[in-house]
């Protein structure tokens, strides 16, 4: 990813960080042990990899992003909220510096539908992860709305638009 369209101006990340882990990643909690090692991919302000944290007090979560903007904010809300077990760093998705089979769980929420190639990055999500392990990615399945409106029409347009010029 070159460009993030939506960027991570102040009124994006109040957008983003409503979302936690019942809300949004709500189909892993089943799956978590308080020991296991997660790494959330396209953390941003951090509200679900916090919550990730809370859930493994015996393990770690690292937070990445592909820039850096979002993440002293994502920093200081785990120490407001005396979160320990959780670091925050940039990384791109294409590339993780991670070694093979590092964590237990390797969770992305949005991005894949952000980025040039996903199919890649779930290769790099799948080689970090351990033998056993889940990797887990929530995205938008498409858009819909009734009755018919022209705004919206033009909205989906230009946002289609967008990322087609990304690739």
């Amino acid at each position: 990813m070159a460009v993030y369209t939506t960027d991570h101006s102040p009124s994006v990340i109040q957008t983003h960080s409503w979302r936690t882990l019942s809300n949004s990643a709500a189909y892993l909690i089943p799956h978590i042990r308080p020991h296991m090692t997660i790494l959330d991919i396209g953390c941003g302000p951090g509200s679900i990899t916090i919550d990730l944290a809370k859930h493994v007090p015996q393990g770690q979560v690292t937070g990445v992003d592909y820039v850096s903007d979002p993440l002293p904010s994502a920093r200081n809300l785990a120490s407001e909220q005396n979160i320990t077990n959780i670091t925050f760093q940039q990384a791109d998705i294409h590339a993780l510096p991670f070694e093979d089979d590092s964590f237990d769980i390797v969770h992305v929420h949005q991005v894949l539908q952000h980025i040039a190639d996903p199919v890649h990055a779930l290769c790099e999500m799948k080689r970090v992860c351990k033998k056993g392990g889940i990797v887990a990615a929530r995205e938008s399945a498409g858009m819909s709305w009734y009755p018919p409106n022209e705004g919206l029409e033009k909205w989906k347009d230009i946002t289609e638009n967008m990322a087609r010029a990304k690739v």
